[in-house]
């Protein structure tokens, strides 16, 4: 009989402790699925690369410069592959 009571008591008092535990849970997934959300509604939208449809030398190219010699703007790339 002693032993009956004393395992209602525990179960009575383990109760609310299991209801706190299912709220925390519920609470946490509701926050995953929240961040989920707003990173999922973020995302960086696709890039659309552009290609010409000719990719062809121009006639002056020589193989080491690419445009008229007398460009506003020059580019010189150095590059080691050691």
């Amino acid at each position: 009989m002693a032993r009956r009571r004393r395992n209602r008591r525990r179960a009575a008092s383990r109760a609310p402790q299991q209801g706190v535990l299912w709220v925390l849970g519920g609470i946490a997934v509701l926050a995953v699925l929240l961040v989920a959300g707003i990173v999922w509604l973020n995302r960086p939208e696709p890039v659309q690369v552009v290609v010409p449809e000719d990719l062809k030398p121009p006639p002056n190219a020589d193989g080491k410069a690419w445009g008229p010699p007398d460009a506003p703007v020059v580019i010189q790339e150095y590059s080691d592959f050691q």
